[in-house]
């Protein structure tokens, strides 16, 4: 299944609820797949699960120009997907990146939205700032280096990231996040991160739109580029959300099932 400008690829399984979800930035449906970390396999029978690689990515169609990833792109993106997949309303859900373009998804179309799933929220706001310097780096990175020294790279750095606590207990996550570097088209990386660099979140004020909208978001704590301040911030923005914080890997193990209870749960009879 495909659709949009950039010729998304879209994966869709099961029945139910429909659940749109997107990775995060150098990732993909491959990459998640690798890791593990979300479960997909182990979902309720009455959630549909939607997931495509974002533009750029994965087996999706490249695009050019940075102004083509800037976040608010990606939201439409979402929303696309969502027509693709004969899905008037759904739960919109990601990752880093990903939770940022179901925000704006529900942000440009809050009628369609029927809850949030809010994974590892990216720096926003005034504190985004610091990653504009660090994104400038690996977008010359990614003109100067080959492409199989750039993909051992920036899938050690995006590591490095990481709690210690899971990258301790998950010794072959620089070899899984390698496969969604290694799928990108060496050319467009330095757009990608300029498109992240200038990207955010919608103002603060713009959420008041969701007010209505359940949410679950999940954080963990050790992560500098997904500071658990952003989690919290989106919690008291958000009042029908509820937040759950790992700390350990035992307790991120536990996202999956919360993934699936959250999405399960919410009463769509007009799908």
């Amino acid at each position: 299944m495909h659709t949009g400008e950039a010729d998304l690829n879209i994966q869709a399984r099961g029945h139910g609820n429909p659940l749109v979800w997107a990775h995060g930035l150098m990732s993909s449906i491959a990459t998640e797949d690798a890791l593990g970390w979300f479960g997909w396999d182990r979902l309720p029978g009455t959630v549909r699960l939607v997931r495509y690689d974002a533009r750029g990515h994965g087996q999706s169609g490249a695009v050019h120009g940075a102004a083509a990833f800037r976040w608010q792109n990606l939201g439409a993106d979402m929303l696309a997907v969502g027509d693709a997949a004969g899905a008037s309303r759904f739960i919109a859900g990601g990752m880093s990146m990903g939770c940022a373009s179901a925000i704006h998804a529900a942000v440009q179309a809050p009628e369609r939205i029927a809850g949030l799933v809010l994974a590892m929220p990216p720096m926003i706001w005034e504190h985004r700032a610091a990653q504009r310097e660090m994104y400038q780096r690996i977008a010359n990175r990614g003109v100067e280096a080959d492409g199989r020294a750039l993909a051992r790279l920036m899938s050690r750095d995006l590591a490095r990231t990481l709690p210690r606590w899971l990258t301790d207990t998950s010794p072959g996550i620089a070899a899984s996040l390698a496969t969604g570097v290694r799928a990108i088209d060496r050319r467009i990386i330095p757009d990608l991160f300029h498109g992240a660099a200038m990207s955010d979140l919608p103002p603060r004020p713009a959420l008041d739109a969701l007010a209505h909208i359940p949410a679950l978001i999940l954080a963990w704590r050790g992560d500098s580029t997904h500071p658990l301040a952003s989690a919290l911030e989106l919690h008291r923005l958000l009042p029908r959300s509820t937040l759950h914080v790992a700390a350990s890997h035992e307790e991120f193990l536990q996202f999956p099932l919360r993934i699936g209870a959250f999405a399960a749960s919410l009463g769509m009879p007009d799908l």
